[in-house]
């Protein structure tokens, strides 16, 4: 499958238009250009068009941390799982 599995989103992030008057947005911006290299490795390697730079491009954008206090949030749900899985158990 080629083409935009994603309707293209990471060009849409990319020309989003605001005044970029102050420094805060001149660094948002910056954020948009990460995330749109992000969404656009995700994009083009779920339309099998190839992006060998996903996992690169996603933790560019990810603030520190970000990986960690998902994969504890992960792992939580999961024990919250099995343990209901076996409470239920006779």
């Amino acid at each position: 499958m080629s083409g935009g599995s994603m309707d293209y989103l990471y060009g849409k992030i990319e020309n989003a238009t605001f005044a970029e008057n102050t420094l805060l947005r001149r660094a948002f911006r910056r954020h948009l250009e990460l995330v749109a290299a992000a969404c656009r490795s995700i994009e083009w390697n779920d339309s099998g068009d190839g992006d060998n730079q996903e996992e690169e491009n996603i933790r560019a954008c990810l603030a520190s941390g970000a990986l960690l206090e998902e994969a504890t949030a992960s792992a939580r749900l999961a024990m919250n799982e099995l343990r209901a899985l076996l409470e239920a158990t006779p």
